[in-house]
């Protein structure tokens, strides 16, 4: 018996300890990398650089405007960013908080946002504030790319009309 022991126990511990290795958490590198990249992202915005804006975008990316369809490809998504990097406005966001699954191939990002469009007619500025949510996945290459984005104003809602007399 004890010699069967002696043998069995060394072949059971080397049978777990040859098991396949935990992978290292990455998640703060990875929160690290994601907010640095939706920073230069938010710069691209500002610059009005609408390439640079759509660059971080995933192949199969949806955008989530306020009061508009899904943008539910390329086109749409570009459509919708050409209405909103015009010479007039400046748009600009902050991160407030990046969370990463534990898997490392997902992770969400919340912020707020602010956009000023300009009078043409020499009038004040008109500025709104809202939050964002942007969902991100590592992409085959290993890069993180946004999947899915969404953003809405602060601002209430406007009353609805008078009712017909």
């Amino acid at each position: 018996m004890q010699v069967v022991a002696a043998v069995l126990l060394p072949t059971l511990m080397t049978m777990i300890s040859c098991g396949p290795a935990a992978s290292p958490d990455t998640r703060a590198a990875d929160a690290a990398a994601i907010q640095a990249l939706d920073e230069q992202w938010s710069a691209a915005a500002a610059k009005n650089d609408l390439e640079g804006a759509l660059a971080f975008y995933s192949d199969d990316a949806v955008l989530l405007p306020p009061n508009a369809p899904i943008a539910a490809d390329k086109a749409g998504i570009r459509a919708a960013w050409t209405g909103l990097l015009t010479p007039n406005t400046n748009v600009k966001w902050k991160v407030a908080k990046v969370e990463v699954a534990r898997s490392g191939d997902m992770a969400y990002l919340y912020g707020a946002y602010d956009v000023t469009v300009k009078d043409p007619k020499g009038g004040p500025p008109f500025t709104e504030k809202g939050k964002l949510l942007e969902i991100w996945k590592k992409q085959a290459d290993g890069k993180w790319k946004c999947a899915v984005d969404t953003f809405n104003s602060d601002a209430p809602a406007p009353a609805p009309p008078a009712p017909a007399k």
